[in-house]
């Protein structure tokens, strides 16, 4: 695959995401060569959280959570790690709990590749940041519609789901069912933190 071809699928992506999805899915990449996009695609996206937290720093005391994560790209990459093989686990088990028949490895490739578009929102909306930054703050919010956009489109082509409808509500339900089990583990272990009285 050459830069030409990144850039067709890349615009496929947005133009007919499913038809994006059956042309990742039909390039039969080797599974090694998956985890290894894997591993370029959240070590790029935990850089250029670095480089945005040391050119826009914020004030002392504010980072906390997430934010703070920015300025240790190291860790925040083993989190999204971690994080996109969960999503690549649940877009495929719980899409065959209804009747798909996608496998692992192609919701996995399929997850990096939506990381990979992010990626590119995330190179603009740093740029942005420079010239517009109110047009940049946008650009967030249209990453988190893309996000939610291409996981719909991409989960449907893997199943061969007929209704985006359907899969966002399983989706929404399957989140919220992941949030609560997370938090109930984080408060088990003394993870969360403590509300002050």
């Amino acid at each position: 695959m050459n830069f030409d071809d990144l850039k067709m699928l890349v615009g496929q992506s947005f133009r007919n995401p499913e038809g994006a999805a059956r042309a990742l899915i039909g390039m039969n990449l080797p599974l090694s060569a998956r985890w290894m996009a894997l591993a370029l695609a959240v070590s790029v996206s935990a850089l250029l959280a670095w480089v945005s937290a040391q050119m826009f720093p914020l004030p002392e005391g504010a980072a906390s959570g997430v934010l703070a994560l920015t300025a240790q790209p190291m860790i925040m990459a083993g989190i999204q790690f971690c994080a996109i093989v969960l999503a690549a686990s649940l877009m495929a088990g719980v899409g065959r709990m209804f009747g798909g028949q996608g496998r692992f490895e192609d919701a996995l490739l399929l997850t990096v590749w939506i990381e990979v578009v992010l990626l590119l929102v995330q190179l603009v909306q740093l740029l942005l940041s420079l010239i517009l930054p109110g047009l940049a703050g946008i650009l967030g919010i249209v990453a988190i519609a893309v996000f939610l956009w291409l996981t719909v489109q991409f989960t449907k082509a893997l199943h061969g789901f007929q209704s985006g409808i359907k899969v966002m509500l399983v989706m929404f339900a399957t989140a919220l069912a992941v949030g609560f089990v997370l938090s109930f583990l984080a408060a088990a272990f003394g993870l969360l933190p403590e509300v002050p009285q």
